[in-house]
């Protein structure tokens, strides 16, 4: 990866007492963790500090400690910010020096047999840390720019088709428990309460308990 780009640090030098506060934000560890595409509502505020790196659209961010080796290096692209962003100190950034699809790096980089290469790269005990000079060191596929741009709309559909079916999901879920549960918490704020008799062990209730 050292061939298409550069390396720069998260937030350092940095305090409690610096954050949660200020007119800039930076991109949290959870956010970098958690999605092969960056999300602008998992970022939080901070002080402008001109001393740290700023992130730009296209970087990519990558974690640099977890619990377990196989969730250390989870990469995290980023397509959209608002104002000034920074990287949280867990992190380290990336930033092509050539030009390549988004996605297609995004769901690349967390594809089973990139995250093979880069687990074998952990190290620790109780804790698994990882070398960013190891993971420049990782050989990654880099096809052509139309290649990746077919590679990484499909990817990018197929991930937003899984949102969609587990949203669906979700709100078959509180259906659900609105028609069988009427009786708990979340029903009767709604003013969806009945009054139904429930049969349990044999004996009669009403309703269930909160």
């Amino acid at each position: 990866m050292g061939d298409i780009g550069q390396t720069y640090t998260g937030l350092s030098g940095k305090t409690k007492d610096d954050f949660g506060h200020g007119q800039a934000r930076f991109v949290t560890y959870m956010n970098v963790f958690s999605n092969p595409i960056s999300s602008l509502k998992m970022t939080e505020p901070i002080e402008i500090d001109p001393k740290q790196n700023e992130v730009e659209i296209g970087d990519v961010f990558f974690t640099t400690s977890s619990e377990t080796p196989e969730e250390v290096g989870m990469a995290s692209v980023l397509l959209e910010k608002q104002g000034k962003t920074y990287l949280n100190s867990f992190c380290f950034g990336f930033r092509p020096s050539e030009k390549n699809n988004s996605y297609y790096l995004a769901y690349m980089l967390r594809s089973e047999a990139t995250r093979e290469k880069i687990t074998l790269l952990a190290q620790g005990i109780s804790r698994y840390n990882i070398s960013k000079n190891k993971v420049m060191e990782v050989d990654v596929p880099i096809p052509t720019l139309d290649e990746q741009g077919f590679i990484g709309q499909y990817f990018s559909s197929l991930d937003h088709l899984i949102t969609l079916h587990q949203r669906k999901q979700k709100s078959l879920k509180i259906l659900l428990e609105k028609i069988l549960f009427p009786q708990t918490k979340y029903c009767k704020k709604l003013n969806l309460c009945h009054n139904k008799k429930y049969i349990k062990h044999g004996e009669d209730t009403h309703g269930l308990q909160q």
